[in-house]
């Protein structure tokens, strides 16, 4: 059985991987998210202005989406 000295001293070893694990995570979905609200044209300069939710309203609003997504919910 371990000892409560031993299971601190895991969790202190442990710590280092586990921060870079969620920074390796949590960074790509948050540039994701603000890239996600802005005009983003990495060809055309990079960063546009913010548009919001100007993105999301165009994606759903695409004669595409639903189509998209009734054949996805069927495949799966």
């Amino acid at each position: 059985m371990a000892t409560q000295h031993s299971r601190s001293a895991a969790r202190l070893m442990m710590a280092p991987a586990v921060m870079l694990l969620l920074g390796w995570m949590l960074v790509p979905l948050i540039m994701t998210l603000m890239f996600s609200f802005k005009k983003y044209l990495p060809l055309r300069g990079g960063d546009l202005g913010w548009v919001g939710f100007d993105n999301y309203i165009r994606f759903v609003s695409s004669s595409s989406f639903w189509p998209s997504v009734m054949t996805t919910l069927i495949i799966v």
